[in-house]
């Protein structure tokens, strides 16, 4: 035994899935891409460490948050992806058509990749440093139709969990840019207007955080210095983003009173433009508008986004915070071009969901094994017996073990078979042996049936057939 015990403990953010965990997990994972894959998404895999460049150039909170690679040779930096986005960006650039050979990734492009992100922030109720995301996006064309179906992407995915409990609040940031000329933000300096704005975005996205007087008090900070992107409003200007932030009514009026707010500032009203058509289209596809809101305080922190974002909160859990979210951003992959390429999409913090649905208890958690048949070992000197039944159950895809226990009375095995939730056990003793009969125990209704031992087979395929014909199958699409 080693002279020095280790504590088994793991960082915090970071999670553990035990089966019960994993398998509840794993078959919410399938649901979603179940969903993902009717609207045409294709999934790909991206690695889990990119070049420290390729992530950097996105200076929000969640930019600052990578976690950096120390390694003592001369290569290129590297570092762990924030989100499964820029890392897509990556890949469009480094694919482009081409016509004569017919190669690389033809526009539009629907995909989807499902895998870990890190974030090196502080944990918190539902926020991890490690999690799983599972995004959607439509690259390569500017036509609100695909930001409409997102939107009814992330219905139809809270339909098929059987979550009816839900706000989906819906922004744009052309709208949000439409403050700048309100606010009457200008250059400073060395400071462009652009870069002022994208901090004015940072700060409004902390509104549900921290509350609208200390966004406010961050928004007419002076700055510290030349460099500082400190937006400094005036009075004046907070007044104006107070009245804007307190439209209320339906969409309808709050589009039709932002329409006077933002009259002859054209981004504004292209942005109010767009967020009408995408609720046309939505309609058109019957998507229920209930839960679908406009939120003028939603601004996605990300300096990505420029066209329409979404926030989804469960309304039952709002302490979980967005649970699926997203928006537009035509310009990420210039970066790599330095070409514009359109592109929307949103994203499920699937451990955040998880989180959430299990503390409402929405998730199933008896499944402990993906065992469906243990064989049980009653007859001495038979174990070559039960390693064949067990074989002949693998080969025909029948997820079977011979039970292990070193105890090998039935009852110590069947209680552990029991414990361990299988469907069925097989049970094989002296008798049985000698009249090539098995017994089949259907452990949830306790019914026990005798049969053939070469019948075993065929009658436990039938069996699993009844129980599996509704079960979500399909290998989900992972980012290493």
């Amino acid at each position: 035994m080693s002279e020095y015990i280790v504590k088994p403990e793991r960082p915090g953010g970071f999670l553990d899935f035990l089966p019960e965990d994993y398998l509840a997990r794993e078959k919410m994972l399938q649901t979603i891409e179940n969903v993902y894959r009717r609207f045409g998404f294709d999934p790909i895999e991206t690695p889990c460490i990119e070049f420290k460049k390729t992530l950097s150039g996105e200076t929000s909170d969640t930019g600052k948050n990578i976690f950096h690679i120390k390694h003592t040779d001369d290569d290129e930096p590297l570092a762990l992806p924030f989100d499964h986005t820029v890392p897509f960006a990556r890949i469009l650039a480094a694919n482009p058509y081409n016509a004569r050979s017919k190669s690389g990734i033809r526009l539009p492009w629907r995909r989807m990749v499902v895998g870990p992100v890190f974030r090196a922030d502080s944990p918190q109720h539902g926020r991890f440093r490690q999690f799983y995301q599972f995004d959607a996006d439509i690259a390569g064309t500017s036509s609100m139709i695909a930001d409409a179906e997102i939107i009814a992407l992330m219905v139809l995915t809270m339909d098929e969990l059987n979550v009816s409990n839900y706000r989906i609040r819906l922004n744009h940031r052309k709208i949000l840019n439409g403050l700048s000329f309100l606010c009457k933000i200008d250059d400073r300096s060395s400071i462009s207007q652009k870069i002022i704005v994208c901090e004015l975005m940072r700060i409004l996205d902390k509104l549900d955080k921290i509350g609208r007087k200390a966004v406010f008090k961050e928004l007419t900070r002076a700055p510290e210095s030349p460099d500082d992107p400190a937006p400094h409003l005036s009075e004046d200007a907070i007044s104006k983003m107070d009245a804007f932030l307190d439209i209320k009514g339906s969409n309808d009026q709050k589009i039709s009173t932002c329409e006077e707010v933002f009259s002859g500032i054209d981004v504004a009203i292209e942005g109010l433009s767009e967020l009408k058509e995408i609720f046309s289209y939505l309609s058109a596809m019957s998507i229920p508008l209930t839960q679908i809101e406009i939120d003028f305080s939603i601004a996605r922190g990300l300096d990505y986004y420029t066209g329409p974002v979404m926030e989804m909160e469960l309304t039952d859990a709002p302490e979980f915070g967005s649970v699926f979210s997203g928006g537009r951003y035509n310009n990420l992959v210039s970066r790599f071009t330095g070409k514009e390429l359109p592109a929307v999409g949103a994203s499920i913090g699937v451990d955040r969901l998880f989180a959430a649905l299990n503390h409402l208890k929405l998730i199933d958690r008896s499944k402990q094994t993906v065992t469906d048949v243990m064989i049980i070992r009653i007859a001495p000197d038979h174990d070559a017996d039960y390693l064949k039944m067990a074989h002949d159950l693998r080969i025909a895809h029948i997820r079977a073990e011979v039970c292990l226990v070193e105890d090998t009375t039935f009852k110590r095995q069947f209680n552990y078979a029991i414990s361990r939730g299988v469907r069925y056990i097989v049970i094989c003793g002296e008798n049985e042996f000698m009249e090539n009969k098995v017994q089949i125990k259907n452990l949830s209704t306790r019914q026990q049936v005798e049969i053939d031992s070469n019948m075993l087979v065929d009658y436990l395929m039938k069996e699993l057939a009844k129980k599996t014909e509704n079960e979500p199958t399909s290998e989900v699409a992972t980012a290493s």
